[in-house]
């Protein structure tokens, strides 16, 4: 069961707040502050938080480590365990697992790295260039600040990365290597260098309105946006949450992940069928027992017509009458982060029993045949949903929740 949840999104911190303008239709997209005006880079807008909100979430948990990354990572391991009623002071030892997911790793700090060796020469790069470059050091720096003294790794599955690590995190719990977990997901790639070289691959909107850029499923959509952000979780065993006497959130009850094996960037139905159907079979549950489908919806041209074959594949006839939405119009694409906070979203819909609608859906895509949540939020308590997640490189991860009742 999952105990605990935080997030750090373009719009908000504050579980109560992200959840208010989710429902809102609220836009996190904006200006990226750090481009400037007279930048050749054709687009200049992301999912970009607010720097204001960053220093009062890291001041909570005191937390100075001087990488955006890292930040986020230790705010949303500190902010999932206080959810979950746990210590976050570091006085006493946690037994916890912890599984942490990051696409783009501490990517900025090591291009200025590489920028000051080039520049300015060898014995100008800080002596610690290697300990803040390693890829593994959001979870090591994350469980020695909070004293989780269990299994401590990165897994970076780029746009999969969230659902992965909390799938990691929920097999080690199920099957008895551990008894708690913590998954929790991080990313930004907003760094001039980084940002740059997403221009360069060609898969930004470039839609010049930031609010109306990111359009999923949408006929005019025109690429991804990107964002940064993070969520987190904890995992535990229902023994474990009844003994603590904690509230549940939801119950994790299947889990299915395959690859492509096909393409870098060209995603394929079929495995995203499989992956969709090992959940479906772990979880011992028709296509038609699923009352909800959190989709990943890139809003690219080619991605958003697979995922819906991929969809009706799965589901048959069954997926006419499934509600489905996506956040990537409000949220930005969070990379590393996305399927993460997308997972904590469809959490909050169970919590809630509200769906918020998609943003700039305008005009759904006749090749994607969905029974899209449109214009207002949908009243809707289902038992059961599915978050998938689809990514580059052909990762593909399929999670299903129960809503709890005791």
């Amino acid at each position: 069961v999952i105990t605990g949840l935080s997030v750090a999104t373009a719009l908000g911190f504050e579980l109560d707040r992200f959840w208010a303008n989710l429902l809102s239709g609220a836009c996190g997209i904006s200006r990226v502050p750090n481009v400037p005006t007279d930048s050749p880079l054709p687009v200049k807008h992301a999912g970009c938080l607010d720097e204001a909100a960053l220093a009062t979430a890291l001041a909570r948990f005191q937390l100075d480590d001087p990488d955006r990354a890292q930040q986020l990572a230790l705010y949303a391991v500190g902010a999932a365990l206080e959810n979950a009623g746990l210590p976050t002071d570091g006085s006493v030892e946690l037994p916890h697992d912890l599984v942490l997911g990051t696409g783009h790793g501490n990517v900025g700090y090591t291009n200025e790295a590489a920028a000051i060796f080039h520049r300015d020469g060898y014995r100008k790069l800080r002596p610690t260039t290697v300990i803040r470059a390693m890829f593994n050091r959001p979870a090591n720096v994350s469980s020695i600040r909070y004293r989780l003294t269990g299994s401590s790794f990165v897994v970076s599955c780029a746009c999969a990365t969230g659902a992965i690590a909390l799938g990691d995190a929920f097999i080690r719990v199920r099957f008895g290597l551990a008894d708690q977990a913590v998954a929790a997901c991080a990313d930004t790639g907003l760094d001039l260098p980084t940002f740059a070289a997403w221009n360069r691959l060609g898969v930004l909107s470039k839609i010049p309105e930031p609010e109306r850029s990111s359009r999923p499923f949408d006929l005019k959509r025109a690429g991804l946006v990107m964002g940064e952000g993070a969520a987190g979780f904890v995992v535990e065993t229902l023994e474990s949450a009844q003994a603590r006497g904690v509230e549940i959130l939801a119950e994790v009850v299947g889990y299915g992940s395959t690859c492509d094996a096909k393409h870098i960037v060209a995603p394929d139905s079929a495995q995203q069928v499989r992956a969709v159907q090992k959940a479906l079979a772990m979880a011992g549950l028709a296509p038609e027992q699923i009352g909800y489908i959190n989709a990943h919806g890139t809003g690219t041209e080619l991605a958003d017509v697979v995922e819906a074959a991929t969809l009706r594949a799965a589901f048959g006839t069954s997926i006419d009458a499934i509600p489905v939405t996506n956040t990537k119009a409000q949220l930005g694409h969070l990379m590393g982060a996305t399927a993460g906070v997308e997972l904590a979203t469809t959490l909050l819909i169970l919590k809630h029993g509200q769906i918020p609608p998609c943003r700039n859906l305008d005009e759904p895509d006749p090749r994607c045949p969905l029974n899209f949540v449109r214009g207002e939020p949908l009243a809707a308590r289902p038992e059961y949903v599915l978050k998938n997640s689809f990514a580059f490189g052909g990762t593909n991860c399929a999670l299903i929740l129960r809503r709890w009742s005791a």
